[in-house]
């Protein structure tokens, strides 16, 4: 199997410090928020125009621009007790004694979950290149930690019936929230689907198994492409007759390595139409191995709201993937406050 070593890049010297639970209260702020402590003068000029470009940044493969975050800017004077508790918070700070720049990544320091990353640099120009050559890894951390926010909120309120079919089929554990439902259970497929109580609006997740052959071919993005679009024109149909999920042809998905659930993955990320109707909407895909039960497991989660933002909608379904793991019966711990 591959192997990955995720690293934060040159130009920085990178310390982490992780805080456990007990004692700490919940994360506060809205879902996508990052609060950016920094001098105000900075943030109105070259310095805030680099920190715009990473983390304004348009989320890949939406049908509509929609920035990775929506900041919110404080000088460090105004970071008082009220906002410690903010789960996403980045700091920049000017030391003109540093030879390069530095990156602090702390985890749950005054609530839980939270992440904290604190970036020294001695000019604008040192920012910028910490902020180009680390930006995937920030959002990463961050949204890591969005999806451990989605997480503990879906242990509250539990579809117990959905997350003992899956267990029961397919050994694999996943949290599922309430309003989700089974649309669709055969042989090594289960699509969750929830429909809510807004018109025109579906978030779903096709979980399937496969046999593992070979990584140079399971994991080769022009396999898992056609593999989706395999899966998806046999179980998710459209409103007419013979129309059917498929990826948009004309846009092709982008592919990257990630850790999911510290194992190696491939995840895709594109946009997918109907075929024979006017349906269509995003999509991210990831394939794992499962080497203990010498089987592939792809999950594929995707949004269709024509009429909201899907930013946000596509996170919740990124959240409830990123909770499935290999079942092993253990005792169930009651989620966080």
């Amino acid at each position: 199997m591959h192997k990955l070593t995720f690293l934060l890049l040159s130009l920085v010297v990178l310390s982490c410090t992780t805080s456990d639970r007990p004692q700490k209260p919940s994360a506060t702020g809205k879902s996508g928020e990052l609060l950016l402590i920094m001098p105000t003068p900075r943030w109105e000029g070259t310095a805030g125009e680099h920190v715009k470009d990473a983390f304004l940044s348009e989320v890949p493969m939406l049908p509509q621009p929609e920035p990775q975050f929506n900041i919110i800017q404080l000088n460090e004077r105004a970071f008082v007790k009220l906002f410690e508790t903010h789960r996403n918070i980045f700091f920049v700070e000017y030391d003109q004694t540093l030879e390069r720049g530095k990156i602090e990544v702390s985890r749950n320091v005054w609530a839980y979950p939270q992440r904290v990353i604190r970036v020294k640099v001695p000019n604008d120009e040192v920012l910028k290149r910490v902020l180009v050559n680390n930006q995937q890894s920030f959002i990463d951390m961050y949204m890591e930690t969005e999806r451990e926010r989605l997480i503990n909120a879906y242990r509250r309120m539990m579809n117990h019936q959905a997350r003992n079919l899956v267990r029961e089929e397919m050994n694999l554990d996943i949290t599922v929230p309430e309003g989700y439902f089974v649309a669709k259970n055969e042989d090594n497929f289960i699509w969750l689907r929830q429909t809510g109580t807004r018109e025109d609006l579906d978030l779903g997740l096709m979980i399937t198994i496969l046999p593992y052959t070979h990584p140079d071919w399971d994991f080769d993005h022009q396999t898992i492409w056609h593999r989706r679009d395999s899966i998806t024109r046999k179980h998710i149909p459209g409103n007419f007759p013979d129309s059917y999920m498929t990826t948009y042809p004309d846009i092709p998905p982008i592919f990257r390595e990630i850790s999911f659930n510290d194992l190696y993955a491939v995840e895709a990320r594109g946009l997918w139409r109907v075929q024979g109707d006017f349906m269509g909407g995003p999509f991210v895909n990831i394939t794992f191995v499962d080497e203990k039960n010498d089987r592939l497991i792809n999950l594929d989660g995707f949004v269709y709201a024509p009429k909201f933002k899907k930013r946000d909608y596509m996170r919740q379904v990124e959240g409830l993937m990123h909770s499935v793991e290999v079942y092993s019966s253990v005792v169930e711990e009651e989620a966080p406050a």
